[in-house]
């Protein structure tokens, strides 16, 4: 029976429940469908990119050989260039990517590989011509963040996974949204079961312990975990005080995202492992995690027994703590590796065209290196799923067993292969929607959250027609990109801790 038919036999049962009920009991997508949404978006931002480096906008900014970005100050304070800029990332990037997630669901394989090929040809043609024959048309547009360790492929990525985050947790709650890729209640591959464990990948590939700095004492461990936790007991508070839908079996009775959040990173502060052994690390976590869950615990976790301890209330959110602690050791390990590339990957001369035939040789080998990982990620999450039973299944929230752990490193490490190969053939830019983004991460998934709370309480958004869902999701993805735009034009960065 389809949802709307349940609605209209469910006319004494009141909306909050018609509301949980309608993202809950649900079995996911395939995996190579997911593949394809995540390959789509970063298509829509690299060939923005070839937009950029086409138009005469592309002479606005120039960085100079100390890393200063010169040239129209306006595109760092707001002017009439940055409006441009951030309106035709809006419009390019964001409005595509909310239709692919939404009217256009049903074509997602076709835009994929239109947009893949369209991408290839782009790039080639760019390279064969002007790129080739006159870099001065295609200046480095490179600001201090984007050019320090954390690597622009790396950005971007962040960036990608942010963005279909932000779009996600709005458009669940509407019609349009396919249900199908919204989080699975037991076993499954949703597009939001990737979300929660790519935060917990993007956190690990950009930590201390990958860029081999010392890490912090108590004092800053307590600093850097305590936004995430004021805010996951405002979320409780909140959702708990205004009666919001909830779905328990995500995480449980009390627990959050940002608890689990909060738990990885106290857990890998107080133990420290240096980065060339968090991968061996995290294969005994995840191995033991994951023997525990083939001797039972899967089925307690899967069931509706709570007894009146906190953690048996919290089950689903404590004891997913072990993988996503191993997902995220695993990102450290693979960050540490990526994080060294500025030296010898990105070495061009200063006009952005010319490798060395060694550092030419070398640059792609990293390439390949992270498709072929990418691909065995891929294949023994597809063996885990298929032939080892239910229990290796993906399941994102209640267990974050192994199935899920390979799965979501392989759709991450997808994204980023695209973007280090786009990288390696283009010269860098930087979007004003990537620094809205990026430098402001935690604020703008907080901002997200606070608008979608809005949204869902001033209209009944599971009746909403599509016409009226486009419109509301348009809103709020321009309310989103605005409050934060204005952000960034006046040069504040909302990390206070």
């Amino acid at each position: 029976m389809e949802f709307s038919e349940e609605i209209a036999l469910a006319g004494d049962v009141g909306l909050k429940q018609l509301k949980e009920a309608f993202v809950s009991n649900l079995h996911g997508s395939t995996m190579a469908e997911i593949a394809a949404l995540t390959a789509v978006v970063p298509t829509f931002i690299i060939l923005r990119q070839l937009g950029g480096l086409i138009l005469p906008a592309a002479k606005e900014d120039v960085t100079s050989s100390d890393g200063e970005v010169k040239g129209d100050r306006s595109l760092a304070l707001g002017g009439p260039n940055y409006r441009t800029r951030l309106l035709s990332d809006f419009i390019f990037v964001i409005l595509p990517t909310l239709a692919c997630l939404t009217v256009l669901a049903d074509w997602i394989y076709i835009i994929t590989g239109f947009s893949l090929v369209l991408t290839l040809i782009g790039v080639l043609l760019l390279r064969r011509t002007k790129y080739q024959s006159n870099v001065d048309l295609y200046p480095q547009v490179v600001s201090k963040e984007t050019s320090s360790r954390r690597t622009g492929f790396l950005s971007y990525f962040r960036f990608t996974m942010m963005l279909v985050t932000c779009v996600s947790i709005l458009a669940v709650d509407f019609n349009v949204f396919p249900r199908r890729y919204a989080k699975t209640e037991t076993y499954g591959t949703g597009l939001m079961d990737v979300g929660v464990g790519s935060f917990v990948v993007a956190n690990g590939l950009v930590s201390r312990q990958a860029r081999n700095l010392p890490p912090s004492k108590y004092g800053g461990v307590l600093r850097n975990t305590s936004p995430l936790l004021v805010i996951g007991f405002a979320r409780l508070i909140l959702t708990k005080g205004v009666d919001y839908q909830e779905h328990v079996a995500e995480y449980g009775v009390h627990w959050n995202f940002f608890f689990t959040l909060a738990a990885v990173a106290l857990l890998t502060s107080l133990i420290h492992v240096p980065a060339a052994y968090c991968g061996s690390l995290a294969v005994v976590i995840l191995g033991g995690y994951q023997a525990s869950l083939s001797f039972g615990l899967n089925k307690y976790l899967l069931s509706s027994e709570r007894g009146p301890g906190l953690i048996s209330l919290n089950k689903e959110g404590v004891y997913s703590i072990f993988g996503y602690w191993s997902m995220y050791l695993i990102s450290v390990r693979l960050g540490n590796y990526l994080c060294c590339l500025p030296e010898r990957f990105f070495s061009q001369g200063a006009n952005g065209s010319s490798y060395g035939k060694k550092n030419g040789a070398t640059k792609w080998w990293i390439v390949i290196d992270v498709w072929l990982l990418d691909a065995i990620f891929c294949v023994l999450a597809s063996i885990d799923a298929c032939n080892w039973g239910d229990s290796h299944v993906h399941r994102g929230f209640s267990q974050c067993n192994l199935a899920y752990v390979l799965f979501v490193l392989a759709q991450n490490l997808e994204v980023i292969a695209i973007f280090l190969t786009a990288d390696s053939m283009l010269p860098p830019r930087v979007m004003p929607l990537l620094r809205i983004f990026d430098q402001n991460m935690l604020a703008t998934f907080l901002w997200a959250n606070i608008l979608t709370g809005l949204v869902n309480m001033s209209m009944q958004t599971i009746f909403a027609p599509t016409h009226v869902a486009m419109g509301a999701l348009s809103s709020y993805l321009a309310c989103l990109v605005g409050g934060m735009g204005i952000v960034d034009a006046l040069g504040l960065k909302l990390k206070f801790w």
